[in-house]
């Protein structure tokens, strides 16, 4: 037992020896190098028990905690998701990142220690290599006990790093005794982990005190509230330092969208800190706050810069140190080359000595330890970068967010007059929102730059002087040169660039119009005269872009050409300034010294026209910020007051509309009214309400018998001298001495001739016009107010959600309402009934059904105050009749509501409680009708004889109830179940497809998109063979010197003969370079120039033949996205794009072949890495795509809500929507933002695993060519070479990818604009052979329709069913029934704006399908029922193709003004078709058709039609 005890002794003893490097005794040895030894070894055994403990205590926890119960995503105790960061989480992480690179460089110290000693150490290198092991696992048990959220574990470290500071502080009073300072590493390295070691110390004491989990109070950490929802997947803030920093966190999306295209549905909602909402009120704060200082009219774009800074300020200054932290470590590399390329010259000599410690400066000249400096260096450029990039373009986001809902705002407030007077259009306003929005973003993107790169250049400038004397100051001075022409350059472009962007606004403003008219441009066939003044706009902008595309030429020109001319002047003037030859290691540090000034030579330019383009949008901004505000009704209220009280004297003249109290008690605030609130909706009701006045019913009182009430009523509205215009700076009154009292839960009724003031009285009662002097006073403060405008607004939604607007759904209610209105048989035969989509702006409705819907919206509403503005006049008189007994008398009298309406219908003038007769923008007379017969009796019987004239009958019958019964009982098959007119916009998914890439490839032409091609291949060579042959010229300087060194005699005229030819076969190299740099950036501009040109007229082209249904079917906002934000990518992104991507493209390859053929065992390293680089970005790509497309498509929403809330701004804001409305927009920009930041997010997931893909390239060549060099096959000037072009690669392998899956995403803009002109047009279906049509065709008006079927389109059912119909030329038909009967749909036939299916037409004895589609229609006038006019001059409304002269034109003018005798007069020799909403328009016609279902019901003589009992004679005794 003692022999064995003995041999584990002496084993033990033997593992000591060999751990210190004693096991035999060397007599030799100095006796104090061997004290020095074993003092260490005790020292260091010591201390590799301790990280040896940290390493087996740290993974026994890091097992034990993820025993635990819980899962990654949950708090194991309380069940909250989510998981927790302790304190000091990132200084934690960020001090560990720190302390593993200090253990490796004590590892590297250690095995260089060894490798120049006599002496085997192995502590010296296995202590270190513990302790690496320890400081990557402590960060890990770290993770994992937050992960647990259970800091007991941290006990651990409280234990551990006080020891191991003891043990380090000992070592280094050991160091000093044996004379060992600062200048030897491992005495440097000691004395930094002290000090590390204190700072963990302090950490884990802070983390104690504040989490207290040893005391009695300690409880678990709560989780973020954030991570509670399941659908906030966005965990960016939340996950540890280094998920945060590799984006590793986002990988799940990224492996979902590998198997299955991602939905908007897989990325959840955003988080509290990325919502528009929350970012459009710190803007907001900070946009009050400047708004202080200054007067709204004086607002410069200065401010509004101030107000960005402010509110989005301090991250982008993180951002920006970031950036210049990644920038200096990136000047590191080129300090490496030159020392690795001294390390190679040397021929890795050095002396061996005892017991030796490497110093500071022998550690850091070692090719070695710089190829693992450089790669460290790189690794924290590319951290830094990454996360600067992230943090910037997440804030420019948000920016633009809170633009976006600030300009939405803006327009939520702007008067109309600012529209109508031309001050704003609807496009330059979408400009706002799309184009300066998206400037001032990239503005933030790019903003870094302005600070990191006069830093980056200015240092570069001192390392190259110290690399190259004078002569770098030479060649820099070449580049400072060329600075102001780039900057000339950049000033001319931003000149020609707001030239672009004010043509591009007027194209935009075009497409707009153009897409708002295109039912009349269709019905007309003038579709050609708007796309050539659209073409012609579009050549106005090219103009511009052509001359913008000079400077892009000269830019992309300076930016390749400058280094290379800078380069040949510093190497051919350095012999002449130094007397030395150019060495390797001279020469390639100076090349990427010289490198680093490429980037900032590539973004100058585009900073500047960055700069002039952000402040011209803020310029733009400012000055729409600052357009006058409607001021809107006030906030006090009237006071008790008799209806019949007189109207007081004018007070507070130049108010705006607003409520004035007055003199009387003041009403206390718990005061009830008789009628109902806004407020309080559904409070019982006075009797009053479920009588109409004077007791009567409306079919009982006439005209002539209307008894003076004589019971008053407070007022709901008072005016008092009212005067008012449109704009605060017209001197035109529109209104003037305008007195009034509308009486509270009454009807009053405005009348009066077009024109006379009635519409502008409605504006200025809801406050939309300015008031000059006067007052409008209000009795509810600020109430929503039911308003139903002239010109139905209606949003493109389902029919039941434009009736309830913002309001709960109450079915009963609105059951109710749509009975009133008349709109069930409309229901009946919609595909999906009441959810059926009716399209944008109503597109798919009549005017009727318009209207109807409207004021179904009035009627539906709980508003108090109601407005109709003239609602009956495109309603048939049985409709009309019904809407206004039931649905206002019906519903709005009955209820209390207090009823304003302008109309012409004088027959309801007896229901008026108050009637306000306008005449020339004054009020002519008011009071009820008994006030009114008594006062200006001879105005009354004018009413009388225009009721006369209309209506043949002077008393007024009981409407046929069963007739009305009987018409309405109609059964209509369905079409669609889900009702959708407006169809989700088409996504592609999968890659983009290679049919697209040479689509865009024909748009260049194929010719010169290959001429490009060999351009750009041979621009790429001629810059190899330029760096091959400054390698051989190098390495014969650096052979020369070493010749000089070995005394060998080297004549003058042998170096100058040298000099000259390395020289000569430069500049010519470079020049060469330079031509063909010059050919490729002329063929790159205008090769986009070319396919942009060709694929706007070709869209263009395609989309103005499109049928009616496509617009009908889709937003306008979607199509005007094409022909901007998509348009805009093609014109700018594209171009630039694949320019740079094929120069980095060949770039990398060549870095990789020059590689190979310099060190042929590249291959061994390169082969993995180029696989993996494969896999990766194709995992990327595909999500990337998806997300671009998700991004896109989810733009459209937003600029199409937009575009609808300018078109309804009166009607919104009377209903007080606003700020629904305003949370609508803010979640539309959510939605597009939540796939804007995703993939911003996974772009940071591929730069960083790019960038170490890259940095690991650097590595892996600069080892090869090392080890090679060391073996004495590689001179030092080839393994510069591959140095060089190994960073080249790593920082263009990046960009590489990054532009073509940018690419990728700006290709899906071609083939959305591509989508568009493939789409099956109205020529492509009934033109493929066309009848000799003589130009004087119709001669003959006779038209023949024979079994006709149509439908509007192949999966609906058919509108008109085996219609047969012969109409004589000349005659003057009318054709009636009820909406929905088919009698537009054969109007749209005629003209062939829905194409037949079966039978056919013919007018003039041709058959219309053998007609082509622009002659049929300009041969056929029609007057639609919507009015439209275009922007421009009466005559260019009147004729557009200017074929008539002024005269005729003004003939045409007195004609119309006849009213009711133009049918009778100017269309005597047509055949006139009359499509009548009002019976007495077609009595008199020589034949009428009724429809119903499609077909004709019934045919003939009006006069012997309605004296049977017909469907017209019903029609007949119902309009009367």
């Amino acid at each position: 037992m003692h022999l064995r005890e003995r041999k584990d002794v002496i084993r033990m003893e033997n593992v000591w020896n060999l751990f210190c490097g004693v096991t035999e005794k060397n007599t030799t040895f100095p006796s104090k190098e061997l004290n020095l030894i074993e003092d260490l070894c005790f020292t260091e055994g010591v201390n590799i028990l301790l990280h040896a403990g940290l390493v087996i205590f740290s993974i026994f926890g890091i097992f034990a905690t993820r025993r635990k119960k819980r899962t990654p995503l949950f708090h194991s105790d309380s069940l909250l998701r989510g998981w927790v960061h302790f304190p000091w989480h990132n200084c934690r992480w960020l001090l560990t990142f720190v302390y593993i690179f200090l253990s490796m460089c004590c590892l590297w110290d250690g095995i260089l220690s060894q490798r120049r000693s006599t002496i085997n150490r192995p502590f010296l290198y296995t202590v270190d290599a513990v302790q690496l092991l320890s400081s990557i696992l402590s960060i890990m048990y770290y993770d994992a006990v937050e992960k647990a959220n259970d800091p007991l574990y941290l006990l651990l470290f409280i234990c551990h790093w006080p020891t191991a500071c003891g043990i380090n502080v000992f070592k280094v009073y050991q160091l000093y005794l044996k004379n060992l300072t600062i200048y030897h590493l491992t005495f440097s390295l000691t004395c930094i982990l002290v000090v590390v070691y204190g700072l963990f110390i302090i950490l884990e004491l802070c983390a104690f005190f504040q989490l207290g989990y040893l005391g009695p109070w300690y409880s678990r950490r709560v989780p973020p509230l954030e991570l509670q929802d399941a659908s906030r997947k966005f965990h960016q803030p939340y996950v540890n330092t280094f998920s945060q920093i590799t984006y590793s966190w986002i990988s799940w999306l990224l492996k979902e969208g590998s198997h299955t295209p991602i939905q908007m549905e897989t990325l959840g909602k955003l988080s509290q800190q990325e919502m528009g909402l929350t970012n459009f009120q710190v803007f907001k704060r900070s946009y009050d706050k400047q708004m202080e200082t200054i007067s709204p009219e004086r607002m410069k774009s200065g401010d509004l810069g101030k107000v960005y800074f402010k509110a989005f300020g301090k991250p982008f200054l993180i951002g920006a140190v970031l950036k210049i932290i990644g920038d200096l470590a990136g000047l590191i590399a080129p300090l490496c080359i030159d020392g690795i390329l001294r390390f190679v010259a040397d021929d890795f000599k050095y002396s061996e000595k005892g017991s030796y410690f490497v110093s500071v400066w022998e550690f850091i000249s070692n090719g070695y330890i710089l190829t693992f400096l450089m790669l460290s260096t790189m690794l924290l450029q590319n951290i830094c970068l990454q996360l600067s990039y992230y943090i910037v373009i997440r804030e420019g986001m948000h920016i633009r967010a809170s633009l976006q809902s600030m300009i939405y705002k803006k327009a939520l407030l702007l008067p109309v007059w600012v529209f109508s007077g031309g001050l704003l259009t609807v496009g330059q306003i979408m400009n706002y929102m799309s184009i300066d929005s998206l400037q001032i973003m990239m503005a933030a993107f790019l903003g870094f730059y302005i600070v990191s790169i006069p830093i980056q250049i200015v240092l570069a400038v001192i390392l190259l002087y110290f690399q190259l004397g004078i002569s770098a100051l030479v060649g820099i001075s070449v580049i400072l040169l060329l600075a102001p022409l780039q900057y000339f350059i950049s000033k001319k472009f931003a000149s020609i660039q707001k030239r672009t962007m004010e043509c591009s606004d007027e194209r935009i403003k075009k497409s707009n119009e153009m897409l708002h008219c295109i039912k009349l441009l269709k019905l007309y066939s003038w579709e050609g005269i708007f796309a050539s003044a659209l073409k012609e706009a579009r050549q106005k902008e090219m103009k511009y872009m052509l001359k913008g595309s000079f400077s892009v030429i000269s830019t992309l020109f300076l930016t390749q050409v400058t280094p290379i001319i800078a380069t040949l002047v510093a190497f051919s003037t350095y012999s002449a300034f130094t007397g030395s030859p150019l060495t390797a290691n001279k020469a390639f540090s100076a090349l990427a010294l010289f490198d680093k000034f490429n980037s900032p030579l590539i973004i100058f330019p585009v900073i500047v026209r960055m700069i002039v383009n952000t402040v011209l949008s803020t310029h733009r901004l400012a000055s729409y910020f600052s357009t006058d505000e409607l001021k809107g009704m006030g906030t006090t209220f009237i006071e008790s007051k008799k209806a019949d009280e007189p109207l007081p004297p004018a007070k507070n003249a130049d108010l705006s509309v607003e409520q004035v109290q007055l003199e009387d008690e003041t009403i206390p605030e718990n005061s009830t009214s008789r009628y109902q609130s806004a407020d309080h909706p559904d409070e019982p009701q006075n009797s009053l309400l479920n009588n109409h006045s004077n007791n009567a019913k409306p079919e009982e009182s006439t005209v002539d018998d209307v008894e003076n009430p004589t019971n008053s009523t407070a007022n709901a509205l008072e005016i008092t001298n009212g005067s008012f215009a449109w704009s605060s700076n017209s001197e035109q009154i529109c209104l003037q001495d305008i007195s009034t009292k509308i009486p509270e839960g009454k009807i009053t009724i405005l009348v009066g001739k077009v024109g006379s003031g009635k519409t502008s009285l409605l504006s200025a009662m809801l406050g939309e016009m300015t008031t000059v002097s006067g007052n409008v006073k209000w009795a509810t403060p600020n109430q929503p107010i039911a308003y139903s405008a002239q010109a139905a607004w209606l949003r493109n939604a389902s029919l039941q959600n434009n009736i309830v607007l913002e309001e709960e759904f109450d079915e009963e209610r609105f059951n109710m309402v749509i009975d009133a209105c008349a709109l069930q048989p409309d229901i009946d035969i919609l595909p999906a009934r009441e959810q059926t989509e009716i399209g944008e702006k109503g597109i798919n409705l009549s005017g009727g059904q318009k209207q109807r819907v409207s004021v179904a919206r009035a009627l539906y509403s709980r508003c108090s105050v109601v407005i109709l503005d003239d609602p009956l006049s495109a309603l048939d008189v049985h409709v009309g009749s019904r809407v206004f007994h039931q649905g206002i008398m019906g519903v709005l009298k009955k209820e209390g509501r207090t009823v304003i309406i302008v109309t012409h219908h004088l027959e309801y003038l007896k229901e008026a409680d108050h009637i306000i007769v306008m005449e020339n923008g004054m009020i002519d007379a008011q009071g009820t009708y008994w006030d009114i017969s008594t006062q200006n009796p001879d105005l009354v019987q004018i009413w009388k004889t225009l009721i006369a004239k209309e209506d043949n009958e002077g008393e007024e019958e009981g409407k046929d109830d069963n007739f009305e019964e009987a018409y309405l009982q109609m059964e209509q098959k369905p079409g669609n179940v889900d009702g959708k007119l407006v169809q989700d916009e088409e996504k592609e998914e999968g890659s983009i497809s290679i049919r697209v890439y040479w689509l865009y490839i024909r748009s260049i032409g194929i010719f010169f998109f290959f001429g490009l091609l060999f351009a750009v291949i041979i621009k790429q060579s001629f810059f190899v063979a330029i760096d091959f042959w400054l390698a051989d010229w190098s390495s014969a300087g650096t052979l020369l010197i070493q010749n000089k060194s070995r005394n060998e005699s080297v004549s003058r005229i042998e170096n100058q003969a040298v000099l000259t030819h390395y020289l000569n076969g430069y500049i010519g190299l470079t020049c060469a370079a330079v031509i063909t740099a010059l050919f490729s950036s002329i063929a790159h501009v205008l090769s986009g120039i070319k396919a942009s040109k060709y694929l706007f007229r070709k869209m263009l082209v395609n989309v103005m033949a499109l049928p009616l249904r496509f617009f009908e079917s889709t937003p306008i906002g979607r199509i005007l996205n094409r022909f901007s934000s998509d348009i805009k990518a093609i014109d700018d992104q594209i171009p630039t794009n694949l320019e740079r991507f094929l120069w980095h493209l060949l770039l990398c390859l060549s870095a990789v072949l020059i590689n190979i053929i310099v060190t042929p065992f590249f291959i061994i390293p390169i082969l993995p890495l180029l696989v993996f680089y494969y896999f990766l970005q194709k995992f990327f790509r595909a999500s990337s795509r998806e997300l671009q497309r998700l991004d896109s498509i989810t733009k459209s929403p937003v600029f199409a809500h937009f575009s609808e809330t300018l078109g309804g701004l009166t009607t919104i804001r009377a209903y007080k929507c606003e700020d629904k409305f305003f949370e609508q927009i803010v979640d539309k920009i959510d939605y597009n933002n939540i796939a804007y930041l995703y993939l911003n997010t996974i772009n940071r997931w591929l730069a960083i695993r790019l960038d170490f893909i890259g940095t690991t390239i650097v590595f892996a060549a600069t080892l090869c060519a090392l080890v090679t060099a060391e073996l004495h096959y590689l001179e030092d000037g080839l393994v510069g070479l591959a140095i060089l072009h190994a960073l080249k690669m790593s920082t263009f392998l990046n960009w590489s990818v990054r532009e073509m899956a940018e690419l990728e995403m700006q290709m899906n803009s071609v083939e959305r604009v591509h989508h568009y002109t493939e789409l099956k047009t109205e020529r492509q279906l009934k033109e493929s052979m066309m009848a000799p049509v003589s130009i004087s065709w119709p001669r003959s008006g006779k038209i023949e329709i024979y079994k006709l079927s149509v439908r509007y389109a192949d999966h609906l059912d058919p509108v008109l069913h085996n219609l047969t119909l012969t109409i004589e030329a000349g005659t003057t038909v009318g054709i009636c029934g009820r909406t929905g009967s088919g009698k537009s749909s054969l109007s749209l036939s005629l003209l062939r704006i829905i194409d037949n299916y079966k039978g056919y037409i013919k007018i003039g004895g041709i058959d219309i399908s053998t007609v082509s589609l622009a002659f049929l229609r300009r041969a056929i006038s029609i007057i639609p029922q919507d009015p439209v006019l275009f922007g421009g001059s009466v005559r260019f409304n009147l004729d557009p193709e200017s074929d008539h002269s002024d005269e005729e034109l003004w003939e045409v003018l007195q004609i119309a003004q006849l009213d009711q005798f133009v049918m009778k007069t100017a269309f005597k020799n047509s055949t006139v078709l009359i499509i009548a909403h009002r019976i007495q328009t077609i009595i008199d016609c020589e034949r009428v058709i009724v429809m119903h279902q499609g077909q004709i019901v019934e045919d003939g003589d009006p006069k012997v039609l309605q004296n049977n009992d017909s469907f017209f004679a019903k029609l007949v005794k119902a309009s009367n």
